[in-house]
C-alpha cells in the first residue's frame, strides 16, 4: 500500500517491460495545503465527493475522446486504473507504461490569487507570456498552458526548456501536452456551465500508454485539482486554504532554508465546526457536480454560506486586515 498526501494507492500488479499494471487508488479524508504536507484533520466525506466527483469527470473525457488510466469504480471512495511506472533516475527518456513527472497547468481566469501575479511581479513571469483575455467572455481562450515539476520536494514552475529536461520529453511531446490539458479544461469548463460553477484553473498529469500515447492519470475535476468558484465564492481547496493564512510562506521560507521536512513544526488542528462546514461544502459540491440539479445548488449556497459564518465566528483577525 502506498500513501500519498490525499490518496491511497494499493497495486494489484505492477507495471513492468513497458506494459501498464493494475492498481486501485483510494480517495481519504485527508488533505494538504501549500506542499506542506498532510494536515493534522479528517474532513468527513471528502474521499467519497471526490471519488464521485471523479468519476463523473473521467465519463466527460470519455466522451471527448480523452485517454485515461481509470478502469471502473470499486467503492464509493476508490476505483481502479491502470497503473504506471515512475523512473526518478532521470536516466532515460520516459517511456511506454511510464508517468510523466510533470504537472500541467491550465488556465481560463486570472484571479486575485492566482500564483502569475505573485510571480509575475517577482520578475519570474514574463509579463510577455500572460495571454490576454477574449472580449467577448472576459476568458482566457484558449486556456494559458504552464508545466511544474511533480516529484520534487515542492512543485516548481518551469519553462519549456526545463519542463522537457525534468520530464526527459521531447518538446512534440510538450507541445502535446499542452493540447491535452487543453482539451481536458474545456470538457471541465463545459460541465462547469452545466452545474452553475465557473471554471478558474486546472492541473492534470499525465504518462505515456503501452503504446506511448497520452494517458490522463490521477483524477481532474474535482476541487483538489480546480479552482471552481460559485457565486462568487471559491468551492475547491482555497477553502482550506484560507484557514491557514501565512502557511505559504513559511513553506517557502523552510525550503529556502533547507530545513528538513521532519523539523517543519506541526500545524494545529481546526476547529470542528469549520471542518463541518468545508466537509459539507465538498459533499454538496458533489451532489451538483454528478446531477447538475436545482436541488443540489440550493444545497451548495447553503454550504458556503455556512462555511462564511463559521469562518466569520472562529477567525480573530478578519481577512481585510491581514
Amino acid at each position: 500500500m502506498k500513501q500519498w498526501s490525499t490518496k491511497d494507492l494499493r497495486v494489484l500488479r505492477p507495471a513492468t517491460d513497458g506494459r501498464a499494471g493494475d492498481a486501485v487508488l483510494t480517495f481519504t479524508d485527508r488533505y494538504s495545503v501549500f506542499d506542506y504536507g498532510v494536515m493534522p484533520d479528517l474532513v468527513p466525506g471528502k474521499g467519497r465527493a471526490s471519488c464521485a466527483m471523479a468519476v463523473r469527470s473521467f465519463e466527460l473525457f470519455d466522451r471527448a475522446g480523452i485517454a485515461t488510466h481509470f478502469v471502473e469504480q470499486v467503492a464509493d471512495d476508490a476505483i481502479r486504473i491502470r497503473l504506471l511506472e515512475l523512473d526518478l533516475t532521470g536516466t532515460w527518456p520516459t517511456g511506454p507504461a511510464q508517468l510523466i513527472p510533470l504537472q500541467i497547468v491550465y488556465r481560463r481566469e486570472l484571479r486575485p490569487e492566482s500564483s502569475v501575479h505573485r510571480r509575475a511581479a517577482a520578475g519570474a513571469l514574463d509579463p510577455a507570456a500572460i495571454p490576454g483575455t477574449d472580449p467577448r467572455t472576459g476568458r482566457i481562450e484558449p486556456a494559458m498552458v504552464e508545466f511544474t515539476s511533480k516529484f520534487e520536494e515542492t512543485d516548481r514552475f518551469l519553462d519549456s526548456a526545463g519542463a522537457a529536461r525534468v520530464g526527459r520529453v521531447s518538446p512534440d511531446d510538450l507541445a502535446g501536452l499542452a493540447d491535452q490539458a487543453r482539451r481536458v479544461c474545456d470538457a471541465v469548463d463545459e460541465h462547469c456551465g452545466t452545474a452553475g460553477l465557473t471554471l478558474v484553473d486546472g492541473k492534470t498529469e499525465y504518462g505515456f500508454a503501452d503504446d506511448r500515447g497520452f494517458l490522463l492519470v490521477d483524477h481532474a475535476g474535482t476541487p483538489d485539482e480546480n479552482r471552481f468558484y460559485f457565486a462568487g465564492t471559491p468551492v475547491c481547496k482555497e477553502l482550506l486554504r484560507a484557514l491557514h493564512p501565512g502557511l505559504r510562506e513559511q513553506v517557502q521560507g523552510w525550503v529556502r532554508d533547507a530545513l528538513p521536512r521532519a523539523r517543519w513544526p506541526r500545524q494545529q488542528s481546526l476547529p470542528p465546526a469549520l471542518i463541518a462546514a468545508v466537509s459539507e461544502v465538498y459533499t454538496a459540491l458533489a451532489e451538483l457536480w454528478t446531477t447538475s440539479s436545482a436541488g443540489a445548488r440550493d444545497r451548495l449556497s447553503a454550504a458556503v454560506k455556512g462555511y462564511r459564518a463559521e469562518r466569520a465566528g472562529a477567525d480573530p483577525e478578519p481577512e481585510h486586515r491581514r
